[in-house]
């Protein structure tokens, strides 16, 4: 299940009031209002995004916005749907967008980090949470699990710079999870290139 569904290209038209109809699907769908932090992301996230896409030319790929885990409440901030540039069939890609533009280990933690708009709570390297949410997808979805290739998962933190998340990249990327920051936005559209034709 997803909150909403557009082409890289049709999302000039909902763009203004993207916020709005977010909230207004996550309330019918899930029956609760969504933070003022999630509103924040989708105004500022979803448009970076948005804009690397058509940076790469990549206007026909489709934008799963808040998309539902099958069975579970967690939510995928957004899958992008298209075709393999090198293959022809599907391509998946699983995004996670984060607006932090500082992060640190947490104490001696290959898998957590501190994030100074979340306190002392530690968060899950979005690698990682990104990583789980691809696994979970293979594991729960026949099509991917017959092609595990067209599937992959990327952290998109447009705000940041590498050295200010620079303990992210302690955890090695994959093919599920590998983190982008701001800094390397010419090497994300050369990756979202790399994904859809």
């Amino acid at each position: 299940m997803t909150l909403y569904r557009t082409s890289v290209a049709g999302f000039s038209a909902i763009e203004h009031h993207l916020s709005e109809l977010l909230a207004d699907q996550m309330s019918f769908q899930t029956g609760r209002r969504p933070s003022a932090g999630e509103r924040r992301s989708w105004e500022r996230s979803i448009p970076a995004l948005r804009a690397d896409l058509v940076a790469a030319g990549l206007d026909d790929v489709e934008m799963l916005l808040e998309y539902r885990l099958p069975l579970t409440s967690k939510r995928a901030d957004v899958v992008l749907v298209g075709r393999h540039p090198a293959t022809g069939g599907p391509s998946y890609l699983v995004v996670e967008l984060k607006q932090w533009s500082h992060a640190e280990r947490f104490e001696d933690s290959d898998t957590l980090v501190r994030v100074e708009q979340y306190g002392h709570r530690p968060v899950t390297n979005p690698a990682l949470q990104v990583r789980d949410y691809c696994e979970y997808m293979l594991g729960f979805t026949q099509a991917l699990a017959d092609n595990p290739g067209s599937l992959a998962g990327a952290a998109y933190l447009h705000n940041a710079t590498d050295d200010g998340v620079s303990d992210l990249f302690r955890m090695p990327g994959d093919d599920l999870g590998r983190v982008f920051t701001g800094q390397r936005r010419g090497e994300f559209q050369t990756y979202l290139k790399s994904r859809f034709a």
